[in-house]
């Protein structure tokens, strides 16, 4: 295998140089099982010595995987009390085989000892996880049973033994994540006929981080991908004569979808809950606002008297509930609309039951949208409340469908989340759970029924629903408009879609290094270039301490990457200076402060480059780049070290220091030339110095043993150059420019960028932030005027936003080699102003 350092595909990433807006428009995706890479012939060295506790599945199961992993060099041990044996300490990793028995609706309760097993292994694992900085040690691989194909592909015998409530597995596994940042995941699927196979393949899947989700059918190795696709024409049409039964449906988006159907199509919409109507004294329907207020405040006031926080605030929810439903229910009535409301827990199958029985054959379409959310990391959140979450979902649609399984439905919708097939934000592992096990279950009923079963997994709505903090969900995605949401979600429910839809926007700041490699995704998807760039400089995550620091290996080869035969140091090939600066801007974005405040890069100082520690070996390069981000004087900065990852030879430093991209920034002026200290001779006002900046097709996703064998290789020690060693720059592919020098030795030139798909030999490549070829042409004039075996820059400041050229239009680049002070600017006013360029001799 290539040991150049390729992204895998992916959904998610590192924050944009701008804040994402708040709103914004979404795309469909479906979901296509495809084939995977597979994993090399015998287990990872990493495993030898690793401690490894396997949980759950049956007995001879899980001592057939605890063997398997000791025989591979593993301290392995199957209990399943959730527990190390060891008392005080915690395990490398968890294995857990989940609910390993096929699925019976009705008779599947057995998920919930299975899932708190899960959730105290989890638990106890949780604070050693939390503190450990080494972002490769650690894992949780959980086990599902859906076939191989992840609830998708499913056999063509319907009576096939699967069991889909392994979604729940998979959708916790996806978001450990967020709370326990250097927790690696997997989830394996299997079919239940092939388990002979499954501890050989665990032992084979472990420390080979990157896709979240894999499964094996018939011996191969499969992934899902995202495939944008447009809905299908309309099939079908409600009327007068339907009725929807709509579970949870009272509030939120699921009243907003009520209305819409019952005013577009004139249809009866049952709506439901667990809680009868109040009565008319009730204080939620018979106060005013000011009353109403009045009273919230005296429940407050059971505070002050001895009542629990977690029962006041209880209390008030389900007085805003009340008031919500009563409201909503009382407008329906006065715009003349066929809305009702039902007592009915769906979890209960005997009250599911009698409401289905209630209204009969009356009953046309079925919408489930009955969800509890209830944020909190897991350490805060109780047993009885995961429990809640996930049997909302999961048992309310096992309790529904059978109940109308037999109904001549023209649909059946369960209301999804991105939190089930993405991952969920902190404090949603529940949530997360529930979505995705929701979404299996569609994929399990669909061939079962006579009727469409669709599940729609949606992002946030633009503040509607049960989101508890807009503001936050904001940071993973930007939320969906009301009004373009009940047009999508009426379209699919007229075209009698069927599967699992997924409606993606642009992503957030908050997405982090593992869940960016956890997806392959096709172009089209919003966010894919940049997304794919951006985990293409990430490289190897090898330690990370949230919001303070990260290191990575990154490796380049000469064959995927021609840009690395246009620079020679000494007669050899190296890496451009540009392309590593590039490499640090993006790396440097993975480490966010801990609000993600919306950043942008204001400003590249003290750059030092040792240019002999750039030289390929052998065709190729490995460093490991380290970030150590914080606030200094108020501006978040980010300190940015290569070095050779084998003798721990510094290659170059840097500092990058950032504004909030939602304040002002000085906007760029002219630059009319340099002093000997390269500082631009450029009029001054007050404002500029309160601003001023003082002080010193698809991607190949290559994994982390490959970049550990390009370092093996390519750190092997220099071979002594002369003191100053020759620079030459070929230009075959940053591209050479022509520059014209003034009277007074001001160079100028008007350069044309080169195209990103001309730097890779990847199916797949990243764009560039910065100019390469722009700065490589700066460098390479410099150079010209003095040569030397390092490169210094005291300061690059954006001016305006990072200049790139429109398609077919050139930046314009001028300056003073001798005084090393210039500035490539480009349309828009925006421009780079480089200060204190300079080669010198290879001492700091």
């Amino acid at each position: 295998m290539s040991a150049v350092a390729r992204p895998a595909p992916a959904v998610a990433g590192p924050p944009a140089p701008a804040q994402a807006p708040a709103v914004a428009p979404v795309r469909r995706v479906r979901w296509r099982t495809v084939t995977a890479a597979g994993t090399p012939p015998s287990p990872a060295p990493a495993l030898r010595g690793a401690r490894v506790l396997v949980l759950g599945g049956t007995p001879r199961l899980a001592r057939a995987v605890a063997a398997a992993l000791r025989a591979a060099g593993a301290e392995a041990h199957a209990d399943d009390s959730g527990r190390w044996p060891v008392a005080g300490e915690a395990p490398d990793g968890l294995v857990d085989l989940g609910h390993a028995e096929p699925f019976v609706p009705g008779e599947h309760h057995g998920y919930r000892r299975a899932l708190l097993r899960s959730v105290t292994a989890l638990r106890a694992c949780y604070p050693h996880w939390r503190r450990e900085p080494d972002a490769h040690r650690l894992f949780y691989v959980a086990v599902t049973y859906l076939g191989g194909g992840m609830g998708y592909d499913a056999p063509d015998d319907a009576a096939t033994a699967v069991q889909p409530l392994g979604g729940i597995w998979a959708g916790l596994a996806k978001t450990v994540h967020r709370e326990i940042a250097n927790c690696n995941t997997r989830v394996v699927d299997t079919d239940f006929a092939d388990l002979a196979e499954l501890p050989r393949r665990i032992t084979h899947e472990l420390y080979r981080w990157g896709l979240f989700e894999v499964g094996y059918r018939a011996g191969r190795r499969r992934t899902l991908e995202a495939i944008p696709e447009d809905a299908g024409p309309s099939a079908l049409s409600l009327d007068a004569g339907d009725l929807v039964l709509l579970s949870g449906g009272g509030r939120g988006i699921g009243w907003r979808l009520a209305l819409t159907l019952a005013a577009r199509h004139g249809c009866r919409v049952v709506v439901t809950g667990r809680s009868p109507l109040p009565g008319p004294d009730d204080p939620s329907r018979a106060l005013d606002d000011e009353r109403f207020g009045a009273h919230e405040r005296g429940l407050w006031a059971g505070r002050r008297q001895g009542r629990g926080l977690a029962a006041v605030r209880a209390a008030v929810d389900a007085a805003r509930r009340d008031r919500e439903l009563v409201r909503n229910l009382d407008r329906a009535g006065r715009a003349g609309l066929r809305v009702s409301y039902a007592v009915c827990d769906v979890t209960d199958p005997d009250q599911t039951a009698a409401l289905v029985a209630r209204y009969g054959t009356a009953i046309t379409a079925v919408v489930h949208n009955a969800g509890v959310d209830s944020p909190a990391r897991l350490p805060k959140k109780s047993d009885d409340e995961f429990l809640s979450t996930v049997a909302t979902k999961v048992d309310g649609f096992v309790n529904l469908f059978r109940a109308v399984r037999e109904l001549p439905l023209k649909f059946f919708c369960n209301v999804g989340s991105l939190t089930g097939r993405l991952g969920g934000m902190v404090g949603q592992l529940d949530y997360a759970a529930a979505n995705d096990g929701l979404a299996r279950l569609g994929l399990w009923a669909g061939p079962r029924a006579a009727f469409p079963v669709m599940t729609l997994c949606w992002p946030t709505w633009d503040r509607l629903g049960m989101v508890a903090n807009f503001e936050a969900t904001l940071r993973y995605m930007a939320a969906l408009d009301v009004r373009e949401g009940l047009g999508l979600w009426t379209r699919e429910l007229m075209a009698g879609t069927r599967g699992e839809v997924t409606y993606i926007g642009p992503l957030g700041r908050a997405l982090g290094p593992h869940q960016s490699r956890g997806y392959r995704v096709s172009a089209g998807v919003p966010g894919h270039r940049d997304v794919l760039s951006a985990v293409f400089h990430l490289g190897d995550l090898r330690t990370q301490v949230p919001h303070a620091a990260q290191s990575a290996l990154f490796a380049l080869d000469r064959a995927h990457a021609p840009v690395l035969n246009d620079v020679l140091v000494g007669g050899e090939p190296s890496l451009p200076v540009s392309l590593l600066l590039e490499n640090a801007v993006r790396g440097a974005a993975w480490v966010q402060p801990g609000d993600y405040a919306p950043l942008t890069l204001r400003c590249v100082r003290d750059v030092y480059v040792s240019l002999s520690q750039l030289r390929l070996r052998n065709g190729r390069i490995a460093l490991r780049r380290s970030v150590d981000a914080g606030y200094a004087d108020g501006r978040w900065t980010a300190d940015v070290r290569f070095h050779h990852p084998g003798t721990g030879r510094e290659a170059a430093r840097l500092r990058l220091v950032y504004h909030r991209a939602d304040t002002p920034a000085p906007p760029y002026t002219e630059t009319v030339g340099a002093d000997e200290a390269g500082e631009t001779r450029e009029p001054r006002t007050r404002a500029a110095e309160d601003h001023e900046v003082g002080g010193t097709g698809e991607p190949y996703a290559g994994d982390a043993a490959d970049l550990r064998e390009a370092a093996a290789v390519a750190d092997r020690p220099p071979r002594p150059g002369p003191a100053g060693p020759p620079l030459r720059w070929s230009g075959l592919v940053l591209r050479r420019a022509r520059w014209h020098t003034g009277p007074r030795g001001e160079c100028t030139a008007e350069i044309r960028e080169t195209p990103a798909g001309d730097l890779w030999v990847l199916p797949g490549w990243p764009v560039s932030l910065l100019p390469l070829t722009s700065l490589e042409n700066v460098f390479r004039r410099t150079a010209e005027h003095a040569p030397g075996a390092a490169l210094t820059i005291g300061r690059i400041e954006i001016r305006g936003g990072i200049p790139l050229p429109a398609p077919g239009s050139a930046l314009v680049a001028r300056g003073d080699p001798a005084a090393g002070g210039w500035t490539v600017s480009g349309a828009e006013d925006r421009a780079l102003r480089l200060s204190g360029v300079a080669y010198r001799g290879d001492k700091p």
